[in-house]
């Protein structure tokens, strides 16, 4: 008889029996590529100072190493200055617009070192603008050249990204909000996405998207090309039933599992602090984020970054006048690393100056410091769904101000639907109780989430069992 296991919400069926392997496992035809191919191509973007990012590319770097040990990890870059080359991976890019480092695995042609016209007379070219009746003539000209010049631009990066792939055992796609059309637009990563997975058929090589999370997808070219992506994988899981459903609204048919966020597989997880640790400091950590900044935010509303800047403020404040000690962190070093610095300004102004030496800023880089860090504090609050994921690994009560749906979801699945707040509404007296709230359950709050955290990490270990174990792709 088969053992049954069900996750609440995320509505999967776990079984041990055969036909639930059926059922899930990838086509064995697409997923038996050649044995001499030992590249495995992760496909990000993942080394953007995300931490949340991090963890996902650490997950599936450490799990697969185990299936394919000999195998070459290569990971997409969108700041060539930023490689993800820790723990030996190798990088290269996710589209032509990214500056080739020329490092191996990276193939894209470096934009802009070529003249516009090349072989032409500077003299012919300064005659032409200057003359009138040639100077329309010229410019149409010039702009059908600089199209022409994209277009091979866009034939050599695919050239080069073809001979990759056909290099490779598998693509993965395993980053969580990777369909999104908000930000990056529509011809962002949802076209490169798109083009990666047409070109990983032409190369007769698997593409699998693990866990992935759906966000906004509106236009008609926009589901095209999200509908074309998960038509092409061999295997498609999203990481909530919220995601599923966006897919089957836009037309993607066949086989679509549901499993939990692969951050929640982290190898680096599970170390928590004691309980007795956290009752003898009163240090909470506070991690902002850019919520509508216009430097960094797609949706652009300076009133409202400020609104939530300003509301931190005063929490934050109130902390550090009763007791408390406050550490400012980023998850999203990159982007909310200005955040902090504002909020940290607002702070120091507001404070009477005895209490500033109670707020300090951390600066971190990695997930392993990141976690370290999370493991010595009493509580979090934070704005990111990855905020939230690495918190729970380390058993650290968290208060989510949540911009998403992808935050109430995860935190409704968790049964800590009380320590959610919306990030427009969360106004000064409801974030006081709401964390008191919280101080006051702190045990039952860490109980519940090391219980919500491992049966995540069991349900990822049936996926990558179910997918990755030794059959059509280990051969």
């Amino acid at each position: 008889m088969a053992v049954l296991r069900r996750l609440p919400t995320f509505g999967v069926v776990f079984s041990s029996s055969a036909n639930c392997e059926k059922r899930v496992r990838p086509k064995e035809s697409l997923l038996n590529p050649d044995s001499r191919r030992n590249k495995i191509g992760l496909l990000g973007p993942f080394s953007f100072g995300n931490l949340g990012n991090a963890a996902l590319q650490q997950t599936l770097v450490a799990f697969l190493s185990k299936r394919f040990p000999e195998a070459q990890f290569y990971g997409c870059y969108i700041d060539p200055n930023e490689p993800a080359n820790r723990r030996q991976i190798l990088p290269f890019p996710i589209s032509r617009h990214v500056f080739s480092p020329r490092k191996s695995g990276s193939f894209a042609p470096n934009p802009g070192q070529e003249d516009d016209h090349p072989g032409e007379p500077r003299g012919i070219r300064q005659w032409a603008k200057k003359t009138p009746a040639l100077s329309g003539i010229w410019r149409r000209a010039g702009t059908v050249w600089s199209k022409l010049g994209e277009v091979r631009e866009e034939l050599t990066f695919c050239y080069g990204a073809h001979r990759f792939a056909k290099e490779c055992r598998l693509l993965v796609v395993g980053l969580g909000g990777v369909f999104d059309e908000i930000w990056g637009g529509k011809w962002g990563d949802l076209y490169s996405y798109f083009r990666w997975a047409v070109l990983a058929r032409l190369a007769g090589t698997p593409m699998v998207c693990l866990s992935v999370g759906v966000e906004e997808i509106n236009s008609r070219l926009a589901k095209f090309f999200c509908r074309s992506v998960l038509s092409l994988a061999a295997y498609r899981s999203f990481r909530d039933v919220e995601s599923k459903k966006k897919v089957e609204a836009i037309g993607v048919t066949g086989e679509k599992h549901v499993f939990p966020d692969l951050a929640f597989a982290l190898e680096d997880g599970g170390r928590s602090g004691t309980a007795p640790d956290r009752k003898a400091q009163k240090t909470v950590g506070v991690s902002p984020m850019a919520y509508c900044d216009p430097r960094f935010w797609p949706i652009k509303d300076f009133s409202l970054y400020q609104a939530y800047l300003r509301k931190l403020s005063s929490f934050t404040s109130w902390l550090l006048s009763n007791g408390y000690e406050v550490v400012l962190f980023p998850t999203q070093i990159s982007m909310d690393s200005t955040a902090i610095t504002e909020l940290q300004a607002l702070v120091l102004e507001e404070l009477p100056s005895n209490l500033h030496a109670r707020l300090s800023v951390a600066r971190i880089r990695t997930v392993e410091e990141c976690l370290a860090l999370l493991s010595r504090l009493r509580a979090v609050v934070t704005s990111r769904l990855h905020g939230v994921i690495l918190s729970s690994l380390v058993s650290t009560p968290v208060l989510a101000i949540s911009p998403a749906s992808k935050i109430d979801r995860l935190m409704e699945d968790m049964e800590l639907a009380d320590y959610l707040l919306n990030i427009q509404r969360s106004e000064l007296p409801l974030l006081i109780s709401r964390f008191q709230s919280l101080e006051a359950n702190q045990e039952i709050v860490g109980r519940t989430m090391r219980h919500a955290v491992a049966r995540y990490r069991l349900a990822l270990k049936t996926q990558f069992d179910l997918v990755f174990r030794s059959g059509p792709l280990n051969r």
